[in-house]
C-alpha cells in the first residue's frame, strides 16, 4: 500500500482544502492521530486547528475518547494523580492550588473535574484542558451533618447536550451526604452555577449509605448511585433532578448471588440505567425495564466471556481469574477491571483489552475529552515551534523538521541536524488511503503522505 500512496505527482498537485477537511474527519478520536497530521506541513496545521473544524470533528465522532483517569493516592503530598492509558497522551499535571492541602476527586465528566479541597472546606470545577485558567470555586452547601461522609457529581446543565466541548458551558454539582445516627438517612442538594446558589435539602431514609468511592451514573434528568451492600441492603440510589425526588431501587437477588453485591451502576446499551457485574469470568449487564402495564424491572441483557479476550494479542488467560468492575466511561463505552494483574481497561466496541500500568487499586475516575494542545502531547509548544518541510521533499524524502525558534536562528551549517519528530501512526496513512479510494483518487496524494510510512 505505502509504494502505491507514493506514487505521488509534485506537491504543487496538493488535495483541495475540503477534501482535506473530510479526510481528517476521519481520523481516530485520540489525540495522537490529529497531532500527528498537524506535524506534516503549515497548511495541514492551520486546516486542524481551525475551530470550526474541531467542532465538525468532535460532533462526527461522538464517542470522545478516553484519555486516562483520576485517581486518589494516599500517603502523598497531593491525593490526585492523572494516570493516562495511551502513548502519546496529554500531560496533565495537578496545578499547584491543589497541592497544597488535601484534595481528592469527586468526579470526572465532559472534560472537566470535580475536586474537592478540604483544608478550605471548597469545591473546585476543573478543566485540565485549560491550566491557566483557575477553576471555579464554590463553598459547600449549609446545614450538613458534619459526619464528613459525602460526595458529589458534575453535571451539565440542561439545554446542553453536546459534549464534545463542556469547559465553557453551565453546569449543575449534586451533592449527596450520608448520614448515620439512629437511622441511615441521605440528603442531597443541588448547585447551579447559572444561579450561583444551592437549592434546598431533600432527604430519605435508606436501607443503606451511598457508595462515596465511585462516580454516580447519568441517564437523562436522574443520577444514580451505588448503595453500600450490608446484610440487609441490596439496592441503587435514584435521584430526579426535575422533582428532587429521591428514592432507592431495589436491585435482583442475583446480585448478592452471582456478583458478590460487587456491581457498578451505569447507563445500559439501551438508554436506560444499568449496572455491570463480573461472575468468574463471565462480564454480565442488566438494564432496567418497564413493561406494557409499566412494572419495572431488571433484565440481564448482555454477557461477555472474557476467557476469549486476549491483551497485546495473547490470550488474556490468568490475568481475568478474578476481576470486579472498577468504573465506567459514559461518553466512550470503555470499562475498567480490577484484576489481579492490575488496572484493565476495555472498550466494549472493538472487544480491546489493555492494560493500564501506572494505575493503583484506589478508586478510578475516567477523564475522557477531545484534546487537541499539541504542546502536551508531544511535547511541542505551539508559540515557540517552527515546523520546516525539508528541501528533500522535491527529491522524494520527505521529512518534517520541529526546530525551537532559538535552534533555527542559531543554525548556519548545512550539516547540523534539528530533531525530527516523524510521526508513526500507520493508521492514518489507512485511513486517508481508504478515504481517497473511494473518492476514486488513490493516486493523488501529495508527498506529505511518505512522513507516515
Amino acid at each position: 500500500m505505502s509504494k502505491r500512496l507514493l506514487q505521488a505527482c509534485s506537491p504543487a498537485a496538493d488535495l483541495q482544502e475540503d477534501l482535506l477537511l473530510d479526510i481528517f474527519l476521519r481520523l481516530p478520536p485520540a489525540p495522537r492521530h490529529l497531532q500527528a497530521a498537524s506535524l506534516v506541513c503549515r497548511r495541514w496545521r492551520r486546516l486542524i486547528r481551525n475551530p470550526d473544524f474541531l467542532a465538525r470533528f468532535r460532533a462526527f465522532h461522538r464517542a470522545t475518547p478516553v484519555l486516562g483517569l483520576y485517581q486518589r493516592v494516599k500517603h502523598t503530598r497531593s491525593l490526585i494523580r492523572f494516570v493516562p492509558v495511551d502513548t502519546p497522551a496529554p500531560r496533565f499535571s495537578v496545578p499547584r492550588y491543589l497541592q497544597t492541602g488535601w484534595c481528592w476527586v469527586l468526579d470526572c465528566r465532559h472534560g472537566r473535574v470535580l475536586v474537592y479541597d478540604n483544608a478550605r472546606e471548597k469545591l473546585l470545577v476543573w478543566d485540565p484542558r485549560r491550566p491557566a485558567t483557575k477553576p471555579y470555586q464554590l463553598s459547600v452547601p449549609s446545614e450538613l451533618s458534619e459526619q464528613e461522609n459525602f460526595t458529589a457529581a458534575l453535571i451539565c446543565a440542561p439545554g446542553h447536550d453536546h459534549h464534545g466541548d463542556c469547559g465553557s458551558s453551565p453546569f449543575q454539582i449534586v451533592y449527596i451526604d450520608n448520614s448515620e445516627d439512629d437511622e441511615l438517612v441521605v440528603s442531597a442538594c443541588v448547585f447551579s452555577s447559572e444561579t450561583r446558589a444551592w437549592g434546598r435539602w431533600t432527604s430519605i431514609i435508606t436501607p443503606s449509605l451511598v457508595c462515596t468511592n465511585r462516580p454516580a451514573a447519568i441517564v437523562g434528568g436522574s443520577v444514580y448511585w451505588n448503595l453500600d451492600f450490608p446484610e440487609s441492603g441490596n439496592h441503587i440510589l435514584w435521584f430526579e433532578m426535575q422533582t428532587l425526588c429521591l428514592d432507592p431501587i431495589e436491585l435482583p437477588k442475583a446480585v448478592k448471588e452471582e456478583y458478590m453485591s460487587n456491581i457498578h451502576v451505569m447507563p445500559a446499551e439501551d438508554g436506560g440505567i444499568g449496572f455491570a457485574g463480573v461472575n468468574q469470568s463471565s462480564l454480565h449487564f442488566w438494564s432496567r425495564k418497564t413493561d406494557c402495564e409499566g412494572v419495572a424491572g431488571w433484565e440481564l441483557i448482555r454477557k461477555i466471556n472474557m476467557e476469549t479476550l486476549t491483551i497485546s494479542d495473547a490470550p488474556a488467560g490468568d490475568m481475568l481469574s478474578w476481576s470486579a468492575v472498577a468504573g465506567f466511561a459514559e461518553d466512550s463505552a470503555v470499562i475498567f477491571l480490577h484484576s489481579d494483574a492490575g488496572l484493565l481497561m476495555f472498550n466494549l466496541r472493538s472487544m480491546q483489552l489493555k492494560k493500564v500500568p501506572e494505575a493503583s487499586a484506589s478508586a478510578i475516575y475516567p477523564y475522557t475529552s477531545f484534546y487537541t494542545r499539541g504542546r502536551d502531547i508531544v511535547g511541542i509548544d505551539d508559540k515557540d515551534a517552527d515546523i520546516k518541510v525539508s528541501k528533500e521533499e522535491e527529491a522524494g524524502t520527505p521529512q518534517v523538521e520541529v526546530m525551537d525558534k532559538e535552534q533555527a536562528e542559531s543554525s548556519t551549517s548545512g550539516d547540523q541536524r534539528h530533531p525530527t519528530h516523524t510521526p508513526s501512526n500507520l493508521s492514518i496513512l489507512e485511513v486517508m488511503a481508504n478515504e481517497l479510494n473511494r473518492m476514486q483518487l488513490g493516486t493523488f496524494v501529495p508527498l506529505h503522505l511518505a512522513l507516515f510510512v
